[in-house]
């Protein structure tokens, strides 16, 4: 959607705060509210893009899967495509206006910048932003302002230890796995813990869950990490379409691979990485959404 006759400016707006769209249309010089009133705004005359996001949509909209993970933003395009292109190339100066439920108010989340992305001809194309007013240092991740877990001093430092790679979440993937959980790989010095689903996605009791784990060659722990490979339900390997066939197999992967074993616990995490990692390659493509 193409805008009039304004200028948007975010210089007076606060992160965390609260706004509806009468206020901003006010505050931005639109005549009406409806001038904003879609899921995408693209203001004339600048290099903006303004996401309106709502998590749970009227039933007589189309149900966007949209969501946020602390500070990642999980967002489908609009089935008609219009302004794919556009937020892929765009890459930064997009701002997030997000609600958990219709006609509720939206929460400015601020700046967006587009991280891994998939596009898609017969359904939504699927984007991932990092909020970046929202990005925390490391020691600042462990306090949760999304989550409600508050974990102790001691289990804080061990979330800050797991972060650079020591402590307990190793130690409980080496118990539950033991070896490279695809190849028997066994030279523990070798193997990393890999999160299944994001260490900046995950909550703390996320973080140090050992289930929440694959025990992997470095090969294939960036192979999975960057979503070129996953897993399903049954631990068979799936492979994505944007690496070549020959490099896979030069790792000793192929099509027959799979894990050793599935944890029971382990799938929720599994799942999550196929949904939300697994092909979502660099580079782009969205249009309005109703809000």
């Amino acid at each position: 959607m193409v805008s009039q006759g304004a200028m948007v400016s975010f210089d007076n707006l606060i992160v965390g705060q609260r706004y509806n769209r009468p206020f901003l249309a006010r505050l931005w010089g639109y005549q009406t509210w409806s001038a904003i009133g879609r899921g995408v705004v693209t203001p004339r005359d600048q290099n903006i893009i303004i996401l309106f996001i709502t998590k749970e949509k009227q039933e007589t909209l189309t149900q966007y899967e949209d969501h946020i993970d602390n500070d990642l933003l999980f967002w489908e395009g609009e089935k008609e495509h219009g302004n794919d292109l556009r937020i892929a190339a765009q890459r930064d100066s997009i701002h997030v206006f997000y609600r958990d439920r219709h006609h509720q108010d939206f929460t400015y989340m601020g700046r967006a910048v587009l991280g891994n992305h998939r596009l898609y001809k017969d359904r939504p194309s699927k984007f991932a932003f990092q909020l970046a007013d929202l990005a925390q240092r490391e020691i600042e991740m462990v306090a949760e302002p999304f989550v409600a877990y508050a974990p102790e001093f001691t289990e804080r430092s061990a979330i800050v230890a797991n972060r650079i790679g020591q402590g307990r979440f190793r130690d409980e993937s080496i118990k539950i796995w033991q070896t490279c959980c695809v190849s028997g790989f066994t030279t523990e010095p070798i193997l990393i813990a890999s999160h299944i689903k994001p260490w900046r996605a995950s909550d703390n009791r996320e973080r140090l869950d050992g289930y929440n784990s694959l025990l992997l060659v470095p090969t294939y722990d960036k192979l999975f990490d960057k979503g070129y490979i996953g897993f399903d339900g049954d631990g068979r390997i799936t492979i994505s379409e944007k690496i070549d066939m020959a490099d896979i197999h030069r790792t000793g992967l192929d099509e027959n691979s799979r894990l050793v074993t599935v944890p029971e616990r382990s799938m929720p995490y599994l799942e999550y990485h196929r949904r939300y990692v697994f092909d979502l390659v660099e580079c782009a493509e969205a249009s309005s959404k109703d809000g």
